[in-house]
């Protein structure tokens, strides 16, 4: 069983161990050490990365006590020969604040709703937290954010300890694990959580820097809750920011009424919508005998392709079912990546077969009746070339 020597220092970047076995494995080439500092994905947090000797270590994994470190290319290592290894440290960093900061969260939580967690998942840069929580509302997750934040400022010691099962009885623990043999691995953020974990965390809930809540969400009857810290919350901040500051420069406004300013934005162009829309209404007889005098012929048929990118597809619709009620006609209307069919009664094509034939030669989606039909994620080009020549889907 491989010696874990992040279990007592997560700051341990680099060691040397003894190769123990070498193979080939689907993901690429598998090393056996007799001691690692490599953490494995497990507990919801991700491998660590870094290099074995010259080689990159690029996935860690875990099997039966022991840890897997996954190589690109094959290593010329011996059986027994000593390596040298390095942990990517920006990777270790913020797999450490990720966890001890889900610890913070978790017991947060815990003391502002009586909201236990059900399950937590550290990712590459999005972090969540699953509980419980149909009564628990924004104002809620501010105040839990507010102390988990007021923890990390404090900078609480960070200490681990081995105790066995018995030995728990006395702590309060966030959530007691089920009996068994052998040590536990308690992690202990003083005066505030207590928690059985195998991950790396920081020495000092200072080192988490920052925990910001990003949004929360409804999953199967749980509240999920994202989470950013440390550096990946700054970085976040900065490409937020730079949108607020272009935004609120693009208005010239302060930053905080950019929200303002863009509502007033989409009021205006809604009501100008609104008024297009009722000006296409007053215009739309004419337009329809203008378009139907215009009509190309296809086999004895009139047949009108409209371009209306941009506009409603209600509008679209609409403007189609009242072309083949005043006329006999074929109608082909395209809007930005979707694509309207519509046949008159009298005319023995099928309009949903017309769309089926368009999505099959420009690889696009959809379907509908005989006398009216849709469909989607068609490129607008294609569109274009479509309605300049529909003569291959009329056949």
């Amino acid at each position: 069983m491989t010696e874990r020597l992040y279990y007592q220092d997560s700051y341990q970047l680099e060691f040397d161990a003894a190769v123990t076995a070498v193979e080939k494995g689907d993901e690429g080439f598998r090393v056996w050490l007799d001691r690692s500092a490599f953490y494995p994905t497990s507990g919801g947090q991700l491998y660590d990365t870094g290099r074995m000797g010259r080689y990159v270590v690029h996935e860690v994994a875990e099997d039966n006590g022991e840890i897997i470190h996954i190589l690109n290319e094959e290593p010329d290592f011996a059986i027994g020969e000593k390596v040298s290894c390095i942990i990517d440290e920006k990777r270790r960093r913020d797999n450490m604040q990720k966890h001890t900061g889900q610890h913070i969260l978790s017991a947060a939580l815990v003391d502002v709703c009586g909201a236990a967690t059900i399950s937590a998942r550290l990712g590459e840069e999005d972090s969540t937290i699953d509980i419980k929580g149909d009564e628990i509302n924004d104002n809620d997750i501010q105040r839990v954010e507010d102390l988990a934040n007021l923890v990390i400022f404090k900078n609480r010691p960070v200490s681990i300890s081995f105790l066995l099962f018995d030995e728990l009885q006395d702590l309060p623990l966030r959530k007691m694990p089920e009996r068994r043999d052998g040590e536990f691995r308690i992690i202990t953020i003083e005066d505030f959580d207590w928690s059985t974990c195998g991950g790396t965390h920081c020495s000092a809930s200072g080192g988490v820097g920052i925990i910001k809540i990003s949004r929360t969400e409804k999953i199967r009857g749980l509240l999920r809750i994202h989470f950013l810290t440390g550096l990946l919350a700054l970085e976040d901040y900065r490409w937020r920011l730079d949108q607020i500051e272009a935004i609120s420069n693009t208005f010239t406004r302060h930053g905080k009424e950019s929200l303002s300013a863009v509502e007033a934005l989409i009021e205006d162009r809604n009501r100008l919508r609104r008024k297009v829309t009722e000006l296409k209404k007053e215009m739309l007889p004419s337009l329809m005998e203008k378009w139907y005098n215009e009509a190309a012929t296809w086999e004895g048929r009139k047949i009108v392709t409209l371009d209306m990118s941009g506009d409603d597809f209600k509008d679209v619709k609409q403007t189609a079912l009242a072309l083949i009620s005043a006329h006999e006609l074929i109608v082909l209307i395209g809007c930005d990546d979707k694509l309207l069919v519509a046949v008159s009664p009298d005319i023995k094509l099928s309009a949903s077969e017309i769309i089926k034939k368009s999505a099959k030669l420009f690889n696009g989606r959809g379907g509908g009746s005989t006398q009216i039909a849709q469909g989607g994620g068609f490129k607008p080009e294609d569109i274009k070339i479509l309605l300049a020549d529909p003569s291959a889907v009329l056949k």
